[in-house]
């Protein structure tokens, strides 16, 4: 009986035609993987912004209504029918003056 027997570069040439296709896919699965990354991280800034805006819009809205900016965010809640996810945000909003508007920021809670 003859012994299969396999050269040291047939083992070097089987080696090197699998190193190209695991490269590829471990290059593949890492673009995808920063891709969804960057989808994600994109996301999130856009309901940050849109967090934003609504109390920046319900502030206006107050002022147009009633000649007053609204003295704190539990009056745009009560009376504007402002939604606030506190439990995501945490939102800044400092009056200075009713006739001047308000600063107003919002952060993703951490």
């Amino acid at each position: 009986m003859k012994k299969a027997f396999v050269s040291c570069e047939q083992r070097k040439r089987f080696s090197r035609g699998l190193l190209v296709p695991i490269v590829s896919v471990i290059i593949v699965v890492g673009f995808v993987i920063y891709g969804v990354g960057n989808v994600s991280r994109s996301a999130s800034q856009e309901r940050l912004k849109a967090a934003e805006q609504s109390v920046a819009r319900a502030t206006v809205q107050c002022y147009a209504i009633e000649g007053r900016y609204p003295p704190d965010l539990d009056y745009l809640e009560e009376n504007y029918g402002l939604i606030l996810d506190r439990e995501h945000y945490v939102y800044h909003y400092r009056l200075e003056g009713s006739n001047l508007m308000p600063e107003i920021q919002v952060f993703e809670e951490k």
